[in-house]
């Protein structure tokens, strides 16, 4: 029931007591805290993000408000109707004007999911916006009448409330129990014209007594009487009654504690309704009814039952709190139901309010229901601050908002950035990019196109809107203006040109190749230097190629030359050499053996693929590999002996080449008859053929030049000749691998040693 008489109140704390969690202090909660983010959101409220670990991790969020502050204070935000809904930041953004700026809100109150209707006491500046129940059973969230609210001093109190409504008539006085909501058992409740629904609907167990009066009735405040005669009293079981505007219905469970006696009131029969509050609630200037109580004077005070399964629920949690002194009031979430936050039960969010050093504390409708918005700087709106569980904010009734009631003041913080920051050449330039401009009060100040300007302290620095210009070395300072008024500044140095430079690209490159080059300008400090791009000054020494003005280079003529870079008083170059274009696509200029093989093309020793390129990592052919001995002796080819392959008809491409070759004696047969002109050939026989093409003789030593050639293998005089005139070193782990076929690089690599022996 809603009224709960003094010695009735002493005898359900009593009853609660057996249920309640008394604990000493616990260990100070900045061991197991750390603040993930804090910055304050107006002269008088902080937001704080922590990660608290202890038996699980949570994030928490948490604004805490200084009313001492003079320009802030706490407030309840309600829907646009009765019933509705809203979230958070729809509430608090739409109560948002000028000097009544919400910087923080949080979900308050707890509401009947389906209908909107708010479940417990709200009122605000007396005026009673919602009668509410007191929930019965201690599982229950508020089995006992508790609220949060700010007191006509305007200091925080969270406490119990005694809401008296008292029906008078016939020198007799009932207690009534609630008003304007569903009439439960053994009740009877009061409907006025103010019940969102204007009329009755309750089960058939009772009756209703229409009472109407002179005038309309409008709102109701504690302390408000509203008077009116008997006009009918509705037969027992009916249950619909249309409330009129200029009075009220008596609904009477049947069965209650007065149901006979208000069954005999007469027709034209006067009856009056008191609605009133205990003193210290009197004139507060809000009253929001919640639970259970969780902290009192210091120390775990949990108003349920935490053997129950609502206070063992590990779930998300808001709370509003309070200091010992009523004027530093904290708003808190617990993110929940999450892999980053798990939530708490009862024990532990009152565990964790007194490691924070509250003094009173209540808890708040959680859930799903849990969010926290707070206002960011750059923006005189409230944002999302925590991650509800639903994955998006839910759609509450009632709101506590912080509030701050400053005006627009003076600039005092910009948020910027440059677009080049650090050590400037003269004539460099940056940008000054403001996000925004924070009041004395962290409000945000309007941004308009002209709203920025800068000025130089001494006169070096040439500004034009938010762009600046070094115009001469030495040591300045720009102050960045809000409409003319200055309210930040930064140092700038500017020198004549960089400490160290270097050019960076390529330094090698080919006939019809092009290279971007850049330079790297350190200042004295080692860090990059700032300076405009057509600052740097490109030139090429040599008749090597031609270069832009932004250092974009084409070689045009092979030999070596010079990039050369100059900034400011510093010039710097490097050495590049031009090579001529690669004959083959696939053998660029920085290809290992890119000189051999393009001497070799050069030459007519070969001439590669009709696809433009050379294959050099392919096996190389016998056929291939007479064809360019052939060349590179210059054998006669015009009047040949058939060799007699039995593969290699006089059609054959290569008749002449391989005939030539098997006539001076560097290639052979199979021993079948044949030549096996596309077989590969190894490294092995390479080294004879070479041999015998360039009569190479072999040294008089018998040393194990190679550790895979012993002194018996078959070719390993062959191979110690080309080792002996450095045609050959072998492979870096001491072998020459003689069984494994070369590839056609190799092959031209090795002519090419034995020509220039």
């Amino acid at each position: 029931m809603l009224f709960v008489e003094p010695n009735q109140m002493k005898k359900i704390i009593s009853v609660l007591f057996a249920f309640m969690l008394f604990i000493g202090t616990v260990a100070p909660v900045q061991a197991n805290q750390t603040v993930n983010e804090q910055y304050p959101v107006s002269s008088g409220v902080v937001y704080s993000q922590y990660t608290y670990k202890n038996s699980s991790t949570n994030v928490i969020n948490h604004l805490s408000i200084n009313l001492n502050d003079a320009f802030t204070k706490v407030d309840v935000g309600l829907p646009n109707t009765y019933n509705s809904r809203d979230t958070v930041m729809a509430i608090a953004n739409r109560d948002t004007r000028e000097g009544n700026r919400v910087v923080g809100a949080i979900n308050a109150a707890f509401f009947n999911m389906s209908t909107g209707v708010p479940s417990f006491l709200i009122a605000k500046n007396n005026r009673i916006i919602n009668g509410g129940v007191v929930s019965e059973g201690s599982d229950q969230y508020m089995n006992v009448p508790t609220a949060f609210g700010i007191d006509k001093y305007g200091q925080g109190i969270i406490d119990y409330f005694d809401f008296h409504i008292t029906m008078t008539t016939n020198g007799s006085s009932y207690k009534l129990s609630g008003m304007d909501r569903v009439r439960n058992n053994k009740e009877t409740i009061v409907y006025t014209p103010n019940y969102y629904l204007g009329y009755t609907d309750n089960n058939e167990f009772g009756y209703d007594i229409i009472v109407e009066g002179d005038q309309p009735i409008g709102d109701i405040y504690f302390g408000d009487t509203i008077t009116g005669v008997v006009k009918e009293i509705k037969p027992y079981g009916e249950s619909k009654h249309a409330i009129p505007r200029n009075g009220f219905i008596i609904s009477v469970q049947g069965g209650s504690e007065y149901s006979k006696d208000l069954a005999n009131l007469q027709i034209g029969q006067q009856v009056s309704v008191n609605f009133d509050i205990d003193a210290k609630w009197k004139d507060a200037q809000f009253i929001l009814a919640s639970g259970p109580f969780l902290v009192r004077d210091g120390k775990p005070y949990i108003m349920m039952s935490t053997a129950s399964s609502r206070a063992k629920e590990i779930a998300p949690r808001t709370v509003v709190a309070m200091s010992r002194d009523k004027k530093t009031i904290h708003f808190i979430t617990v993110d929940g139901r999450q892999s980053h936050s798990k939530g708490m039960n009862m024990k532990e969010l009152a565990d964790y309010l007194i490691s924070l050093g509250v003094d009173t504390a209540i808890n708040l409708d959680g859930g799903g229901s849990t969010t926290m918005a707070i206002r960011k700087y750059g923006s005189n709106e409230v944002v999302l601050a925590n991650k509800p569980s639903d994955g998006s904010p839910r759609r509450v009734h009632a709101i506590l908002e912080a509030i701050s009631t400053a005006p627009l003041g003076e600039p005092k913080t910009i948020k910027y950035t440059l677009s080049n920051t650090g050590t400037m050449m003269v004539g460099a330039s940056s940008t000054v990019n403001v996000q925004y401009v924070l009041d004395e009060y962290y409000n945000t100040l309007p941004l308009a196109s002209n709203s920025i300007s800068l000025s130089s302290q001494n006169g070096t620095l040439e500004t034009s809107g938010t762009t600046f210009t070094t115009t001469a070395a030495g040591q300045d300072r720009i102050y960045i203006m809000y409409n003319g008024q200055v309210v930040q500044s930064f140092p700038v140095t500017v020198v004549d040109g960089p400490s160290s430079m270097t050019i960076q690209g390529a330094k090698e490159l080919t006939v019809g190749e092009t290279q971007s080059y850049t330079i790297d300008a350190k200042d004295a400090a080692g860090k990059n230097l700032i300076y405009n791009a057509n600052q740097v000054k490109w030139s090429v020494e040599g008749n090597i190629g031609t270069i832009t003005v932004s250092g974009h280079f084409t070689a045009t003529t092979p030999g070596e030359g010079k990039i050369v870079a100059t900034l400011g008083s510093t010039t710097v170059s490097i050495p590049v050499q031009v090579k001529e274009k690669s004959i083959f696509k696939d053998i660029p200029s920085n290809y290992p053996y890119y000189n051999e093989i393009t001497y070799s093309a050069k030459n007519n020793i070969i001439t590669g693929y009709s696809d433009g390129t050379f294959r050099p990592n392919e096996n190389i052919s016998r056929q291939h590999a007479a064809v360019i001995l052939t060349r590179v002796l210059k054998l006669n080819t015009s009047n040949v002996e058939d060799p007699g392959f039995k593969d290699v008809p006089k059609g054959h491409t290569y008749y002449k080449e391989i005939a030539a070759a098997a006539k001076a004696g560097l290639v052979s047969g199979k021993g079948n008859g044949t030549f096996d002109p596309n077989g590969k050939l190894t490294r092995a026989q390479m080294a004879k053929i070479l041999v015998k093409a360039y009569s190479l003789s072999s040294p008089n030593s018998r040393a194990v030049l190679f550790k895979d050639v012993p002194q018996t293998h078959w070719a390993v005089s062959y191979i110690e000749a080309l080792a002996h005139y450095n045609i050959t070193t072998g492979y870096s782990d001491g072998t020459f691998k003689p069984e494994q076929n070369i590839n056609r690089a190799h092959f031209v690599l090795f002519v090419y040693r034995a020509i220039h022996r």
